[in-house]
């Protein structure tokens, strides 16, 4: 059983770590969009109809993608106030509330926004822009972030330490 976890664990971790490298991608992608609608509108009077939704979109993309090895990694935001008046022992302990709170959040948010995705496939809606796409494109990317998240923030909560760079990838 320890090393079907440990084969899961190892392929989850990769999954995480390729949504990372590929929100980068779709970062730069967003970043060379906008450019060229800015170089398109006001030098050439003659702007997109597909860069403003597009964008916005892939903001979406970016970062349920991002996510998972953020929290894998521990980079998420946080604002530590108790470090000036709380032992490392109590730290260690409020760590771990935290991220079992925040696990236990990701997963409920992950189902709903997961049964929403699945609405959103069985009634055919479309995205209100000049170039409607299926919204479901869209929304199944959220519950995959919120579940490997999620799964990421109960593992550091159950005492793993986060990974960092040169680990499980």
């Amino acid at each position: 059983m320890r090393k079907i976890l440990g084969v899961a664990g190892t392929i989850q971790d990769r999954l995480s770590r390729l949504g990372f490298i590929l929100a980068a991608c779709i970062l730069a992608f967003i970043s060379a969009a906008y450019c060229y609608e800015v170089v398109s509108r006001y030098f050439f009077n003659a702007p997109t109809i597909w860069a403003s939704p597009l964008v916005s979109y892939a903001l979406c993309l970016t970062i349920f993608l991002a996510l998972p090895d953020l929290a894998r990694r521990g980079l998420q935001i946080s604002i530590d106030l108790h470090e000036a008046w709380a032992s490392p022992a109590v730290i260690q302990r409020l760590l771990r509330i935290t991220n079992f709170v925040a696990g236990a959040f990701c997963i409920v948010a992950a189902w709903i926004t997961a049964e929403q995705a699945w609405s959103e496939y069985a009634t055919g809606v479309l995205t209100n822009t000049y170039l409607p796409i299926p919204k479901w494109w869209l929304f199944v990317f959220i519950p995959y972030g919120f579940v490997s998240g999620g799964l990421y923030f109960l593992l550091q909560a159950l005492g793993e330490a986060p990974h960092s760079e040169g680990t499980a990838q």
